[in-house]
């Protein structure tokens, strides 16, 4: 159950230390771009530049909590697949911005679905937070390593644990990053963000899937009707009996929490031996070695972000199962009483965790919320530094 929930968030190269090694960035084209890490390790990305002029700016996508390969390859439902970084070489290039996104370490382009991704272990298990965080300016100076790159903008764009990094990111180096764009944002530490999935996330999308007449319960009528079909394909078509703990005809917020129970103790214990075996066996996605105990230990986003005096977007989902709004309503007000006049806060009411980006690939209608982020960018574009 709970792993479904959170799951629902290569050529050969050679590189050179501090520098990108490519040839001139074709317009309209991604082109392969191979930097090194602070600590010595390949790194490769793709770089698109607009068709026509020069790029006004350069968006570099931060990785995530599983990592991402190059181009994001996914099933699209119809026997075939989609790159979801497509969606920003296209988008962003119209709009004359360049787009790059690179490979997490040790993670390259696969041949399986769902991920398509191979997995290098031992190399992925360094990707701790403050080597990601090295590794988002790593590829930012890859970037301004380009041919007529060097005093172009740059903005991070990060979703998720990628909002985390891009802010450390920008504090650590604050003259080499122009702006952030944030989605589905980790406002907290994931020792709430995680407490959060496991209860009112879990019960939020047990709503989305189950509550027929929107009243805020589920009866036994509702969560067999499963018009979704989750409770066939996710929870094995378990009888309502085995959810409904407290037996009361109801499923509920504590229902799942008392189901919940041992991964919660887990957390406000340290257990990380239960953490990482639930992590290893049942996330859906991998995560690096000891990825836990490294989260936990993170101060929260607002801490990076009150260092910044760069814009920065914020765009987050009422219907977002794994960081709640709650949490980003809590920056917006942090960063009103601060004086951040640069922020920007949009919320979408029935937006989930991705902003309802699948619609795109399936349809080809650019949901609210990414609609908004393009139009935050473009508006970036144009605004002169400080």
């Amino acid at each position: 159950m709970i792993a479904f929930l959170l799951a629902a968030c290569l050529a050969p190269w050679s590189a050179t230390t501090g520098s990108a090694k490519s040839g001139r960035a074709r317009a309209g084209e991604p082109i392969d771009v191979a930097f090194s890490t602070h600590d010595g390790h390949e790194m490769y990305g793709k770089l698109t530049l607009p068709g026509s002029g020069a790029p006004r700016a350069v968006v570099v996508y931060v990785q995530t909590a599983e990592g991402m390969t190059v181009d994001m390859r996914r099933p699209n439902g119809r026997g075939g697949t989609f790159d979801y970084f497509e969606l920003y070489r296209t988008k962003l290039t119209e709009m004359r911005v360049g787009f790059f996104g690179y490979e997490g370490r040790g993670i390259h382009m696969g041949d399986s679905p769902p991920r398509y991704e191979a997995i290098e272990r031992e190399l992925y298990d360094t990707s701790t937070l403050a080597n990601k965080v090295e590794d988002v300016l790593a590829a930012v100076r890859a970037v301004r390593a380009e041919a007529e790159l060097a005093e172009v903008p740059v903005f991070l764009m990060g979703a998720s644990e990628g909002t985390l990094l891009a802010a450390q990111a920008a504090a650590r180096a604050p003259s080499e990053v122009q702006g952030l764009v944030l989605y589905g944002v980790m406002a907290q530490n994931l020792r709430e963000t995680f407490t959060y999935i496991l209860s009112d996330g879990a019960f939020l999308a047990y709503r989305g899937y189950f509550d027929a007449d929107d009243d805020g319960k589920i009866t036994k009528v509702e969560f067999e009707a499963d018009p979704h079909r989750f409770r066939a394909k996710a929870l094995g078509g378990g009888a309502f009996e085995l959810f409904d703990k407290d037996g009361d005809g109801l499923i509920g917020r504590a229902d799942l929490v008392a189901q919940a129970k041992p991964l919660l103790d887990a957390v406000q214990q340290d257990n990380f031996a239960l953490l990482d075996q639930w992590a290893k066996f049942a996330a859906g996605v991998s995560t690096p070695k000891d990825w836990f105990k490294d989260h936990f230990a993170q101060p929260p986003l607002w801490d990076f972000l009150a260092e910044l005096d760069v814009p920065v977007g914020f765009f987050h989902g009422g219907l977002d199962t794994n960081t709640p709004i709650a949490g980003v309503e809590a920056l917006e007000a942090k960063a009103s009483a601060a004086g951040k006049t640069r922020f920007l806060f949009e919320y979408f009411p029935q937006a989930e965790h991705t902003l309802n980006i699948a619609a795109y690939f399936a349809n080809g209608s650019l949901p609210d919320g990414h609609a908004a982020i393009f139009a935050y960018i473009n508006e970036l574009a144009g605004e002169r530094p400080r």
